[in-house]
């Protein structure tokens, strides 16, 4: 019986829980061309979302859609490079036709494309060191995506590191094409929100206020708990719902850690067991023992004032007034100063994040099952 708590690839339509509002919104939105700014912690689903969209038929049937993460991308050409392969690869079962007037539009890459020679295709193998101009690349690119024969969807996770890349001017370029086009969408989305929020909330930068946001919350329990239940009932499984609420609430819903837990209980419990709470405890257990050692090397890089202001914010398990003397004091930090700091270094490496609640930030610890691993372990 195939697993039916997908926690890689693309989650297919019976196995996906619910995001019915966000599903219509995104859908609407796109519909009223309007650019869209999608938010939310690691692994709450965003990705699985925009997959999900892609798929629903006034989108799929209408439009060329496109999606890459950018996050391991450190500049300007990398970024380029990611943008065309994903391109190239859209276009390819679209037909010879599609894929020649896509690369002839490429006159800055014309010397480094080449053909199949049985097939006749061309061959997409584009280096970094071939792109010597990414300006003129990325005009290109965006000159193709206007002209496309039918709308185009472009969604680009991890959006916020074009705002790390060593050339200035990258925003303003973005923005400078983006404005001007009528036939392609964007979605740019992204989990460090204090990134994006700077770029499109604040007036001096070249995003502000140029796109409908949305921030994906966690998926209500009892439509959760519901789904998780039919789930294994469809498999012939058991699974007591004290078992599917706990390993809800342990993780307040967070998407991918329930989704992780009950994907265990159902891959290496025996299936004519009823599966009860203690099974949910030692499931997450033997999780946290089998991350342990990549844990233990996250934490190894960090400095002291990192390290304990990181294994602080974990206790609380959602912290407030973390730069106040009372939080310094009850956690035995260096001062509020150096708090400040290390939390600045914790969130530009994604191991922080906030909510933004009465007019202060509450900080957790981006991944629960570091979380939970710190708590035990410090």
């Amino acid at each position: 019986m195939e697993n039916p708590f997908y926690i890689t690839g693309i989650i297919p339509e019976p196995y996906f829980c619910d995001r019915e509002k966000e599903t219509t919104w995104f859908i609407r939105t796109l519909e009223n061309k309007a650019h869209i700014l999608l938010t939310s912690p690691r692994r709450m689903g965003k990705t699985q979302l925009i997959r999900h969209v892609f798929e629903q038929p006034s989108i799929k049937d209408n439009c060329y859609t496109f999606y890459t993460d950018i996050y391991p991308t450190t500049s300007l050409h990398e970024l380029v490079l990611f943008l065309s392969k994903e391109i190239y690869s859209v276009l390819v079962p679209k037909g010879k036709a599609v894929i020649d007037k896509f690369l002839a539009g490429l006159h800055s890459l014309a010397g480094s494309i080449g053909y199949d020679p049985i097939s006749g295709l061309p061959t997409f193998d584009i280096k970094l060191g071939d792109i010597h101009a990414p300006e003129l690349t990325l005009e290109e690119i965006f000159r193709y995506l206007e002209l496309a024969d039918k709308p185009c969807v472009f969604a680009i996770d991890e959006f916020q590191q074009i705002a790390l890349y060593p050339e200035k001017n990258v925003e303003a370029l973005l923005r400078a094409h983006i404005q001007k086009m009528n036939n392609c969408l964007f979605i740019y989305a992204g989990s460090n929100r204090h990134i994006l929020e700077n770029m499109f909330n604040s007036a001096a930068k070249p995003f502000y206020n140029s796109a409908e946001q949305i921030y994906l919350d966690c998926i209500p329990k009892d439509v959760y708990t519901a789904f998780a239940n039919e789930q294994f009932s469809k498999a012939g499984r058991k699974i007591l719902p004290e078992a599917v609420s706990l390993a809800y609430d342990l993780f307040e819903g967070h998407t991918y850690y329930v989704h992780n837990v009950l994907h265990n209980a159902f891959a290496y419990l025996n299936a004519d067991k009823v599966i009860d709470e203690s099974d949910i405890h030692e499931t997450l257990s033997n999780i946290l023992e089998e991350k342990g050692r990549t844990f233990a090397s996250v934490m190894n890089q960090l400095n002291f004032q990192q390290k304990e202001t990181l294994i602080a914010i974990a206790k609380e398990g959602k912290a407030r007034g973390v730069t106040s003397v009372a939080f310094v004091k009850k956690h035995a930090l260096k001062s509020p100063s150096s708090v400040q700091y290390a939390i600045s270094a914790l969130l530009d490496k994604q191991l922080l994040t906030y909510q933004n609640e009465e007019r202060t930030k509450t900080y957790s610890v981006s991944d629960r099952f570091l979380e939970m691993w710190i708590c035990k372990t410090y």
